[in-house]
């Protein structure tokens, strides 16, 4: 099993928090009820990068961290499938 680092003490709750769009209190507070998920797995390779995932509903914020430091993200709006009338 790989020695992966805590998410949550690589990245601030501020941060996570913008990169979402939410206020730091918000962020908080969605978190303890569950709403929020923050997940990191190591990159396979030479490089130390980590991969940090954290999840609010549809909004996905994907973020490459080496050192400490963010060196790519993405944020992603999921699709839902469409509602359908039942006949």
């Amino acid at each position: 099993m790989s020695n992966v680092p805590n998410p949550k003490s690589l990245l601030s709750d501020e941060v996570l928090a913008d990169r979402l769009g939410l206020t730091t209190r918000e962020f908080q507070r969605y978190r303890k009820q569950n709403l929020v998920t923050v997940s990191s797995t190591a990159a396979v390779g030479e490089s130390e990068v980590l991969m940090v995932t954290c999840q609010l509903g549809n909004r996905v914020w994907e973020g490459h961290v080496v050192n400490g430091c963010i060196t790519f993200e993405e944020v992603r709006f999921l699709r839902g499938k469409r509602a359908t009338n039942p006949r």
